[in-house]
């Protein structure tokens, strides 16, 4: 057997594997005696049908796949030893591998076509800058997080009769077309607000009723909203015919809530832990409560931000047309080359940052690599939290731990966000951060920019 390379042009090179029959003969040759054993053929006791049977009947099938397994063990080792980083798994090259009979040769020579990441280095200092962004909050957003809190602190009437800002209880029961209740038809006890009905001639039907009065309305028509009217009708996974149906709605209690007056009882029941007196202290704690909330789309972004100027700093070749005939043989059916060709600027960015990261990684080591037991003490802190600390729920946290991080879609991500965390604070200390001071608006807008 012997194994060589050949530069291919930059960052490409082709394996050449030439096999001979010794080299993978013995495994055939195992793999078919255990066939041999095992055979139950009319006319032949077990494990005494001739070998040459068993070589007709399997002897190609069996050193194809002892070729192929050689093949990859082979190929494997000699990446290994020869300490070549490569960008993805080797492709065969099916220009310079010739067609393969298994039933006629012994020997066989196999190409296959690899992409090496290119060396770099990346130096982090104060000329690497990111930009950092801290979200000014406007008297407008103010107003409208107190109005949110004084109707979440807000108290509930149950007057007489509605008013349009009302919501309304009742039953609903279904109708068939002569208005009459539909025998085992749907019936449900629910709520909505009379501001939901978009049809104003609907919603002046229920201003100034009261309990006790049933009306005869259709709520798809009245709502002009499929999932809105099936929520409300507890029919999430109901018929059309049932959620297009005219129902009766008998009122049971008319809702009416009353926004919280402001003053000091409103302010403590919001922050219980400050001392707050005056409406200009209250304004000034929800505009700091507005800013923190915003702090994890600015610490995203700022992310974003930071690997897109080491993307750029370093500048990295890939080859293309090889990184695309990957991508299509390792998502074949998932992907035509008509969308690879407009997502792989996308792609191409994630294996810069895949090269860029291992380099971090290798350097700072532990500042941003997420270990095993990283991953158990978020999970463990959260559900300690919940349940408190005796051994007794510790014991049973730990058997929760083991549950949870079998799911290995959660496992990885919870691993992402922990990476994701320890990456924003490296990037904070060997960044040049570049503070901006922009609205919501424009924060927004650069966001949703931001590739």
């Amino acid at each position: 057997m012997n194994v060589s390379r050949e530069e291919n042009g930059e960052l490409m090179a082709i394996i050449h594997i030439n096999l001979k029959e010794e080299d993978y003969i013995e495994a055939v040759n195992k793999q078919l005696n255990e066939y041999r054993r095992k055979a139950n053929m009319p006319g032949f006791r077990p494990g005494k049908v001739p070998m040459g049977m068993i070589k007709k009947m399997y002897g190609n099938s069996v050193q194809a796949e002892e070729i192929n397994k050689k093949v990859s063990e082979v190929l494997n080792n000699y990446i290994v030893e020869e300490k070549l980083n490569l960008l993805a798994y080797p492709l065969p090259n099916t220009e310079k591998t010739q067609s393969i009979d298994f039933g006629q040769q012994k020997e066989f020579d196999l190409y296959f076509d690899i992409a090496l990441a290119p060396e770099f280095e990346l130096k982090l200092d104060e000329k690497t800058e990111a930009p950092y962004y801290t979200i000014t909050i406007n008297d407008k957003e103010v107003d409208k997080a107190i109005a949110d809190v004084k109707v979440r602190f807000g108290s509930e009437e149950n007057p007489e009769v509605a008013e349009e800002g009302d919501g309304l209880q009742g039953k609903f029961i279904q109708l068939d077309e002569a208005g009459n209740p539909v025998e085992g038809g749907h019936e449900y006890t629910g709520f909505f607000r009379i501001s939901d009905l978009k049809l104003k001639t609907i919603q002046k039907k229920f201003i100034g009723k009261g309990a006790g009065k049933p009306l005869v309305f259709n709520p798809y028509q009245a709502i002009k909203d499929e999932q809105k009217t099936k929520s409300v009708l507890n029919l999430t996974d109901g018929s059309e015919e049932q959620w297009k149906a005219d129902y009766s709605f008998e009122i049971e209690k008319v809702i009416r809530t009353r926004d919280a007056e402001p003053g000091e009882d409103l302010y403590k029941k919001v922050f219980p832990n400050d001392d707050l007196k005056t409406e200009e202290d209250f304004r000034k704690r929800i505009s700091e409560d507005l800013t923190k909330h915003y702090a994890k789309d600015t610490d995203r972004q700022f992310l974003a931000d930071s690997i897109n100027a080491l993307i750029d700093k370093a500048d990295l070749e890939i080859p293309d047309d090889f990184m695309k005939r990957w991508l299509l043989e390792s998502n074949k059916g998932k992907i035509t080359p008509e969308q690879l060709d407009l997502q792989y600027d996308s792609y191409a960015k994630t294996f810069r940052w895949q090269m860029i990261e291992a380099k971090l990684q290798e350097e700072y080591g532990d500042a941003i690599t997420v270990s095993e037991e990283e991953i158990r003490d978020k999970v463990r802190n959260y559900f300690t939290a919940m349940g408190g600390g005796d051994s007794a729920a510790n014991a049973q946290i730990e058997g929760i731990l083991d549950s949870v991080l079998q799911n290995q879609e959660e496992k990885q991500r919870i691993h992402n966000e922990l990476l994701d965390e320890k990456f924003i604070s490296f990037f904070k200390e060997h960044l040049s951060l570049k503070k901006k001071a922009v609205t919501t608006e424009k924060f927004i807008e650069i966001a949703s920019n931001t590739k």
